[in-house]
C-alpha cells in the first residue's frame, strides 16, 4: 500500500516536471521567435528610415549646388516642398508669408522653378497688414523634373524694412512608382516608426538584450534615436546635420551587423 502510493507521488511529480517543462521550453521558443522577428522588423524599419533621409537630403543637397544665384543670407522660413512626387504627378510647393511687424508691409516674392531648359521664373508683390499672412503657392509636375530625378525651387522674399531679403531652396525626389508621392510617404514612415519601437520592445521583453553585450544593446537604441532625428531633420530640410546622421547611422549599422554575425558564428 505504501509503496503504491510512493509510485502514484513519484509519477505525480514525474507529469508535474515534464509539464512545467514543456511550458518553460515553449516559452522560450515564444520568445526567440519574437526576438528573431523583433530583429528583422528594427532593421526593415532602419533601411527604411535610412532610405527616405537619404533621398530627402539628396533633393535638397542637389537643390542648393543647382545653379540658382544666391541673393540672400537670412533664412526663408514657411517654404513647403514635397517630400517625393511620382514621375507624373502634379504637386504643390507653397510659401506662407507673415508680416511681424506693426506696420504695412509690400514685399515681393520671387521663385524659380527647374525645367527641363531654363528655369520657371515667377515674381509676385504682396500687400500685407501688420499681423497678417498670406498663402502662395506652384504646381510642379513632369515638365519640371531636371538630372532625372529631381524637382527644384529657389524662392527669396524681397527685404521690406525692417524684414531683410530671405531666400532658401527645396529639393523633390521623383521615383518610379504608382500612387502618390504624400501615399508613398505617410506609408514608409509609419512602418519606420512602428517598426523601430515594436523591434526595441520585442527585443527588450526576450533573452536578447540579455544575451549581447551592453554596448551592443546601446548601439541598437542610438540608432533608433539617429533614424527618427535623421527623418525630421531632413523633411525640415536642414540637409547639412542629416548627412552626418547617415553617415554615422551606417557606421553604426555595419557595426551592429558585423557583431551580429561574429556572435552568431
Amino acid at each position: 500500500m505504501q509503496k503504491r502510493l510512493v509510485n502514484k507521488q513519484a509519477s505525480f511529480l514525474s507529469s508535474r516536471l515534464v509539464i512545467q517543462f514543456n511550458r518553460q521550453y515553449n516559452l522560450m521558443k515564444t520568445n526567440q521567435t519574437t526576438s528573431i522577428f523583433g530583429v528583422l522588423f528594427h532593421i526593415l524599419a532602419v533601411v527604411t528610415g535610412l532610405f527616405l533621409t537619404g533621398i530627402s537630403t539628396w533633393a535638397d543637397m542637389e537643390a542648393a549646388s543647382y545653379g540658382f544665384q544666391r541673393r540672400a543670407s537670412a533664412p526663408l522660413r514657411g517654404l513647403v516642398c514635397p517630400i517625393l512626387l511620382t514621375r507624373n504627378e502634379i504637386g504643390t510647393i507653397s510659401l506662407r508669408v507673415s508680416n511681424t511687424t506693426d506696420k504695412p508691409l509690400y514685399p515681393s516674392v520671387r521663385t524659380e522653378i527647374s525645367a527641363a531648359f531654363d528655369p520657371e521664373l515667377s515674381l509676385e508683390s504682396l500687400d500685407l497688414a501688420p499681423g497678417k499672412s498670406k498663402r502662395l503657392e506652384w504646381a510642379v509636375g513632369p515638365e519640371n523634373i531636371d538630372l532625372g530625378n529631381f524637382i527644384f525651387a529657389n524662392v527669396q522674399v524681397y527685404a521690406s524694412y525692417p524684414i531683410p531679403n530671405r531666400e532658401r531652396t527645396c529639393g523633390i525626389f521623383i521615383i518610379d512608382l504608382p500612387g502618390s508621392g504624400s501615399m508613398i510617404v505617410t506609408g514608409l514612415v509609419a512602418f519606420s516608426v512602428i517598426g523601430l519601437g515594436w523591434g526595441l520592445y520585442s527585443m527588450s521583453k526576450s533573452d536578447f538584450c540579455q544575451g549581447k553585450a551592453g554596448n551592443v544593446w546601446n548601439a541598437i537604441i542610438l540608432l533608433t534615436v539617429l533614424i527618427v532625428s535623421g527623418l525630421i531633420l531632413s523633411f525640415m530640410g536642414s540637409w547639412i546635420p542629416s548627412i552626418g546622421i547617415l553617415v554615422v547611422s551606417v557606421l553604426i549599422s555595419i557595426l551592429l551587423l558585423n557583431s551580429m554575425i561574429f556572435r552568431g558564428g
